[in-house]
C-alpha cells in the first residue's frame, strides 16, 4: 500500500474565476477530495467519507496556466477514521506571471523546489462493513515496454514526466459514463507540455498528431497515470510519446456501491506520439 498519494493538473481558464485569472480555493478542493479519496482507497478499497479538514493554509494563489500537483499523507488509521496530510504544490507557472518581461508565448517558469500553495489535514471515515482491507500500490511497473504498435519508439525516449488523473463525469462525452478518446488526447497534451515546459522552458505547440493508439475506454471513477518521454529531437521539431495506464476502476458488480478496485496490473489505455515545437 502505498502512503502517499499524487495527482496532477494544469489550470486553465474554465478554472479560474478572476479577470486576473485566479483560481478559486473550492476548485482546488476538487483535486484535494481526488487525491485523498485514492488513498483511502489504497487503504480499504472504498471511496470513504470526508468529515471535514483542519488548519487549512493558503500560501500562495494559483493562476490559469500553473502547473499544479497535488499530494495527500497518510499520517493515522483508526478504527474507522483515517487521516491524511494534504499539500499543494505549483510546479511551474507563466514565466510572464513570474515577472519575466522578455518572455514570449507559451514561456514557462519550472520551479527547482515546487512551490507550496496551501496545505492541512483531512479526516475521512471507512465503515467497518465497507473496509475491504489493503490494495495494491497501483504502480506502473514498465510504462516504455515496446508496442507491436508503436515499433520506432522501443529505443528510444529520454526524460519522464508522470502525472496522475481522475476521471469524473465532466470527462464524460457517452451514455454510461464512457469518457471520450478526444478528453483523453487532451489530457496527454496536456502531459507533453509539462515534459516542454521542463524541458526547453516553454509549452510548445502541437504540429503533428504522429500516430493515435486508443487500447482501452475510460470511466468517470477511474484514476490514470499518465508517462511523457522525449522520442526524438530534430531541427526545431521534438516528437513526444504519452502513454497512459488505469490504475484504480470501478469493479463490474462492486459489494458496496463505494466500493472501488486497485487494479494488480495496470492496463494501458492510450498511447499518443505529438510532433511540437516551441513558440519562437
Amino acid at each position: 500500500m502505498r502512503k502517499v498519494s499524487y495527482l496532477s493538473y494544469n489550470m486553465t481558464t474554465a478554472d479560474a474565476n478572476t479577470p486576473d485569472g485566479i483560481v478559486p480555493v473550492g476548485r482546488m478542493f476538487d483535486f484535494i477530495g481526488d487525491v485523498e479519496t485514492e488513498e483511502m482507497i489504497l487503504v480499504d478499497g472504498d471511496e470513504s467519507l470526508c468529515l471535514g479538514y483542519t488548519g487549512v493554509q493558503v500560501y500562495e494563489d494559483v493562476y490559469c496556466g500553473d502547473m499544479m500537483e497535488y499530494k495527500a499523507t497518510l499520517t493515522h488509521i483508526g478504527n474507522t477514521s483515517r487521516d491524511c496530510h494534504i499539500q499543494v504544490y505549483k510546479l511551474a507557472t507563466p514565466a510572464e506571471r513570474a515577472g519575466k518581461t522578455d518572455a514570449k508565448t507559451g514561456d514557462m517558469v519550472w520551479f527547482d523546489d515546487p512551490v507550496l500553495c496551501a496545505e492541512g489535514n483531512v479526516r475521512l471515515v471507512v465503515k467497518k462493513h465497507l473496509q475491504r482491507g489493503e490494495q495494491p500500490d497501483g504502480a506502473v511497473k514498465e510504462p516504455w515496454a515496446p508496442l507491436d504498435d508503436f515499433p520506432d519508439a522501443a529505443d528510444a525516449g529520454k526524460g519522464e514526466i508522470v502525472f496522475r488523473y481522475r476521471m469524473s463525469d465532466r470527462d464524460v462525452f457517452y451514455l454510461g459514463g464512457v469518457v471520450n478518446g478526444a478528453r483523453n488526447i487532451t489530457l496527454s497534451e496536456d502531459v507533453a507540455k509539462r515534459m516542454m515546459a521542463k524541458t526547453f522552458g516553454n509549452i510548445g505547440h502541437v504540429t503533428q498528431v504522429k500516430k493515435v493508439r486508443l487500447y482501452e475506454p475510460c470511466y468517470a471513477g477511474d484514476y490514470l497515470e499518465y508517462h511523457a518521454r522525449i522520442n526524438a529531437i530534430a531541427d526545431d521539431k521534438v516528437v513526444v510519446e504519452v502513454r497512459s495506464y488505469k490504475y484504480i476502476d470501478l469493479p463490474e458488480n462492486p459489494p458496496f456501491p463505494s466500493s472501488i478496485d486497485v487494479l494488480p496490473e495496470p492496463i494501458l489505455c492510450t498511447c499518443i506520439q505529438f510532433e511540437m515545437e516551441t513558440y519562437k
